[in-house]
């Protein structure tokens, strides 16, 4: 499954799948030092509404702290991301983070140059999810940014995208660095 992204901001974003539908929103209003990113998913049209408005409710929230560990806020609790994530080993942009899923197991998004992705952190490190840049067909063809969910990680869409949210963050503040470092 992937979920396409309608711009190639990952914070600021319409998230539909194959055959176009909407499924999911990331809002996240400029800010200085501290920014919040709001998640929504589509709610079924059911009934006598005719519009084909989407409608959205909201899912999460990821307040982005510079100086403070930054706080996940979903399913009704509020998590330090310092406490739900676990850092280990290097990627090219950072340490990787370890988080437990809804299924009691351990999954690590790896964090490299231009992506980020998930694996169950296993001796199988079986791939769960894959972000894929937006491409504009220089050398390849082009295709348009997305989050690639894999069978073993269909389960749990709703926890991938929002640590997605935070992780993928984390990758460009660092990948911007490092850019920055070499002019």
């Amino acid at each position: 499954m992937h979920l396409y992204l309608s711009t190639r901001h990952h914070l600021n974003s319409i998230y539909s799948n194959e055959e176009g539908q909407a499924l999911y929103k990331v809002e996240t209003p400029s800010g200085i030092a501290s920014r919040t990113s709001s998640i929504s998913y589509v709610v079924p049209n059911e009934g006598g509404d005719k519009s084909m408005v989407d409608r959205y409710a909201h899912l999460a929230q990821v307040d982005h702290n510079a100086v403070a560990s930054s706080v996940l806020r979903f399913g009704g609790i509020q998590y330090e991301t310092k406490d739900y994530f676990r850092k280990e080993g290097w990627g090219a942009q950072g340490r990787n983070r370890i988080f437990t899923g809804p299924d009691g197991r351990e999954y690590k998004w790896v964090l490299q140059s231009y992506d980020c992705n998930l694996f169950t952190n296993d001796d199988a490190k079986t791939p769960i999810a894959a972000y894929h840049q937006k491409t504009y067909g220089f050398f390849s063809k082009a295709h348009p940014a997305s989050l690639e969910i894999f069978p073993g990680g269909e389960h749990m869409i709703k926890e991938i995208l929002i640590t997605f949210v935070y992780i993928e963050k984390i990758r460009k503040d660092k990948e911007r660095g490092a850019q920055a470092a070499t002019f």
